[in-house]
């Protein structure tokens, strides 16, 4: 069988390598989850220290504010700062010397704070740690700016703050940058009104190199916002972000998630401070966090490759290795001549086929052999029943021959007579192998049997160890009782055996079929047991018991109407015929007789004919075979005669009797429970006849319609009488007003209730 390329899907070896490739797709597919899992965890990891490093900030620069704020505050109650707020310029040289002095020692102990501003309205001048000065020289030396005029610091200043942040331009190191800026108003007796105003620049550098220390901060950026959404901070003055991004961001409010940043896909974090409300944004790319993962990916991509390289080589030598077997299979069976055709099959079903094939050839050369053997057993045996086998052949040569395992020379006959019960199967062939081998495993173990046909009849031929010649009888008793209960129960079959004394020889196993023959025809003497010996019959040729006179008294018994008398003395006839010292001819002569005597009692030449052709009681009889079946067929002859007898009687007794059934109708015709049956039983008679009986003898209707027209004559007078309906009908004998009124139209052709309208 050649598996070329066009066969080789169907071959079992492209279904070993799907099988192995499927196995090594496991760990692969394994692989790939852990890889998976690991990218979530490292994403995961990734995103709890991009958000703790966000928190931190948040929480050092909130407490920075916090202490500015406080300082603020401790400001706007100072002592000095009020009295510079309220004193004459010629009088605060030296609060002024003293504020001075205030100031630069809080920003020695904040470097949060860039500067200290105390911008003093009454004065129109401003304060810090360094100079005191105008307020247009301060702003031209500290806030000059070509965004920020003049009157814009005015403005900012002279207006009430509550304390706020903003951008204002501020001077440092010899540049003017925009500065976030804490800006609060010096108030003391008019809130709207205030009197001077404290600026606290934040130290720009001091945010900026925290931001800058964040890990993977070089390659992301990270913003700091106020409550306005404007950019307070940022790690690179150079990177701005773009209004509308961040405003998509702000929609999904806190948290860590990934979106586009500049056309870059990026990882957001996004914190929110509830001191200050300010908000604390973070963007890097994603291809900063997976450079971290890049080893593990590396090596996952490594060792699915190596698996596949060295699961691909495992494959191909293991499913070769396993195939060469199977090659060398299906080569043997291509030179088969039971190869068939094999073009859409693989190897496996290509070799069970043949294999298939192959068994059943044998099997069937087997059952060939094993039914011819038996056929030539069956003839063989039949000969020997029949006593017409070669004598001169030796017994152990002839066993061998015919495969018969004979261990001597002694022999029995069993000749088995089958029936079926209700359900059990009637077919002859099925119900004989049924009881053949079930009673061959039975007493296989004790004895050696052997079944044949012998025209239509089971017999059976029994070799007897000479061991067991005292008991084989007792051995064969009860296995036959053990097949018998289970072929009854099982297959509703049941049978009588009848045997032969043990012989010897070859002749003997027909002077066995001998007796076992003469045995069988005193099953009707013998009754009903299950097994008869040819040794156990002692015929008794006795007289015959039933005489002229007996048949003379059965005679006149059956025509005084004493049937059981009658029958007690066929009974009795058929106990004494069955004795187990009568012989079986006499008894059926006298079952015959009786049938006869029987037949006799009939009168009518007609009537006598008719039994004698239809009930045909002769063969019927001649036909039985055993006890129950005489018994049964005499009982249905005796029922036969005593109902043509009684038939008879009631003709002669019912003369008049419609007479009679009118005068019993027109009494009882009240009587809810009158019916043909009611009446036929008070004339002992069956409700048939009865109304036969009637409509010939008074020519009317049926009786049950006479019954029906007597109810509606009586209603009619009563309701004349003015009787109601329900009363009307329970007095004439209906059950019901329904049917009353059904049966009075039918009758009159109106209801009852239009009967009483028109009269």
């Amino acid at each position: 069988m050649n598996w070329g390329r066009g066969n080789f899907t169907r071959s079992v070896a492209f279904r070993w390598i799907v099988s192995y490739a499927v196995i090594l797709c496991i760990p692969v597919i394994l692989s790939v989850i852990i890889y998976g899992q690991t990218r979530g965890i490292v994403k995961y990891e990734i995103e709890r220290a991009s958000s703790a490093m966000l928190q931190q900030v948040r929480y050092i620069v909130d407490g920075e504010l916090l202490q500015m704020e406080s300082l603020a505050a401790q400001l706007a109650i100072h002592p000095d700062v009020r009295g510079l707020l309220t004193a004459p310029s010629e009088e605060s040289a030296y609060n002024i010397y003293k504020m001075k002095q205030e100031l630069s020692k809080l920003l020695s102990t904040n470097d949060f704070i860039q500067d200290i501003y105390l911008y003093s309205k009454p004065l129109q001048s401003v304060l810090s740690n360094e100079t005191y000065l105008k307020e247009r020289v301060f702003y031209e030396i500290k806030h000059q700016s070509h965004t920020f005029t003049y009157e814009d610091w005015l403005a900012l200043v002279n207006r009430h703050q509550s304390g706020e942040y903003v951008r204002i331009p501020v001077e440092n190191q010899a540049r003017i940058a925009n500065t976030p800026s804490y800006i609060r108003s010096l108030s003391i007796q008019s809130v709207d009104d205030p009197e001077g105003t404290l600026i606290m620049p934040l130290n720009v550098e001091k945010i900026t190199t925290m931001l800058e220390n964040i890990d993977w901060v070089e390659q992301g950026q990270v913003f700091i916002l106020d409550s306005n959404d404007q950019i307070l901070f940022q790690n690179a003055e150079d990177k701005a972000i773009a209004p509308t991004s961040f405003q998509e961001w702000n929609n999904r409010g806190t948290g860590t998630f990934t979106a586009k940043f500049k056309g870059v896909e990026s990882m957001i974090t996004i914190e929110s401070s509830d001191t200050t409300g300010w908000k604390y944004v973070s963007v890097f790319p994603t291809d900063v966090f997976w450079e971290r993962a890049g080893a593990i990916r590396t090596m996952n991509l490594f060792g699915l490759l190596l698996c596949f390289a060295i699961g691909g080589a495992v494959i191909y030598y293991f499913a070769r290795k396993n195939y060469d077997p199977v090659k060398q299979l299906v080569s043997v069976f291509s030179r088969s001549p039971l190869q068939g055709n094999g073009t859409d099959l693989d190897e496996y079903t290509f070799i069970r086929r043949s294999m298939l094939e192959t068994i059943r050839e044998r099997d069937d050369m087997n059952n060939k052999h094993v039914q011819q053997l038996r056929v030539l057993q069956g003839y063989y045996l039949g000969r020997l029943l029949k006593g017409q086998a070669d004598r001169n052949v030796p017994l152990t040569e002839l066993a061998k021959t015919h495969n018969l395992s004979w261990t001597g020379d002694r022999f029995a006959v069993l000749l088995f007579y089958i029936d079926s019960d209700e359900g059990g199967t009637k077919d002859l062939a099925l119900s004989q192998f049924i009881v053949s081998n079930i009673v061959a495993d039975s007493v296989g173990d004790r004895l050696t049997i052997h079944f044949t046909d012998m025209d239509g009849m089971l017999a059976a031929v029994v070799n007897v160890d000479p061991d067991r010649a005292e008991q084989w009888k007792d051995d064969l008793e009860d296995h036959l009782a053990q097949a018998y209960e289970f072929i009854t129960a099982r297959y509703k079959l049941r049978f009588m055996t009848v045997g032969s004394e043990l012989q010897t020889g070859l002749d003997g196993i027909h002077q066995g079929f001998l007796q076992a023959l003469e045995a069988q025809e005193y099953r009707l003497v013998q009754g009903e047991g299950m097994l008869i010996w040819y040794g156990d019959i002692k015929p008794n040729e006795g007289s015959y018991f039933f005489t002229v006179n007996d048949q003379m008294i059965l005679n006149n018994l059956l025509k005084a109407d004493e049937f059981e008398k009658a029958k007690a003395m066929i009974d009795n006839v058929i106990r004494q015929a069955f004795q187990r010292d009568m012989s079986h001819e006499i008894a059926k002569c006298v079952l015959l007789d009786v049938a006869t005597t029987l037949i006799k009692t009939v009168q009518g030449q007609e009537q006598a004919g008719i039994a004698w052709d239809e009930w045909r009681p002769l063969k019927r009889l001649l036909s039985c075979s055993t006890k129950l079946e005489f018994q049964q067929e005499l009982h249905d002859i005796f029922d036969r005669v005593c109902s043509v007898l009684r038939s008879k009687q009631n003709v002669q007794s019912s003369a008049g009797i419609g007479e009679k059934v009118i005068e019993f109708v027109q009494a009882n015709y009240s009587d809810k429970n009158l019916s043909v049956s009611m009446i036929g039983d008070h004339f002992r008679l069956s409700p048939q006849y009865v109304s036969r009986l009637f409509r010939e003898q008074t020519g009317q209707v049926g009786l049950h319609d006479y019954i029906s027209q007597v109810r509606v004559e009586a209603a009619k007078v009563l309701l004349l009488e003015g009787g109601g309906i329900e009363e009307t009908a329970s007095r004439v004998g209906f059950a019901s007003s329904h049917a009353f009124i059904r049966v009075f139209k039918k009758y009159e052709g109106i209801t009852p209730g239009k009967f009483k309208t028109i009269q």
